[in-house]
């Protein structure tokens, strides 16, 4: 780690603390990108299981309606808020709004989607708790 102090030490760009708002932000869109490809192709993955026949597919079905994977769709959504705001943001400064107050924007968006991530919370808590009743 020595070797790499210029890197990730203290007085680094790197080291988290004298990251720019807008660094993180850039960090979670392309960290939420990537969660996204990679569920794409899970999805795809799963819907396969259909030309297995009905048998198979009714398998897959009753795996994926757990409350492992209800929890896994809930993260999911908060992965899908996180890319919305920030891909929100960068539509709003490539237009020219917001620009110079763009720590308000960001923590603006950063509200509304704890809000929406708080019902999505709501909502995956319901259908948890209501499985098997």
């Amino acid at each position: 780690m020595g070797k790499l102090k210029w890197l990730f030490g203290r007085n680094a760009d790197l080291y988290p603390g004298n990251m720019p708002s807008g660094m993180w932000f850039w960090i979670v869109r392309r960290a939420t990108g990537l969660i996204l490809v990679v569920y794409l192709f899970a999805h795809l993955f799963v819907l396969s299981s259909i030309w297995s026949g009905e048998e198979a597919w009714s398998e897959v079905m009753a795996t994926m309606t757990t409350p492992f994977f209800i929890f896994l769709d809930f993260l999911l959504i908060g992965a899908v808020i996180a890319h919305a705001m920030t891909g929100f943001a960068v539509i709003l400064f490539d237009t020219g709004i917001g620009v110079r107050r763009y720590k308000l924007v960001y923590w603006v968006l950063i509200g509304i989607g704890a809000i929406l991530f708080i019902g999505a919370g709501y909502a995956a808590w319901y259908l948890i708790s209501s499985w098997g009743g």
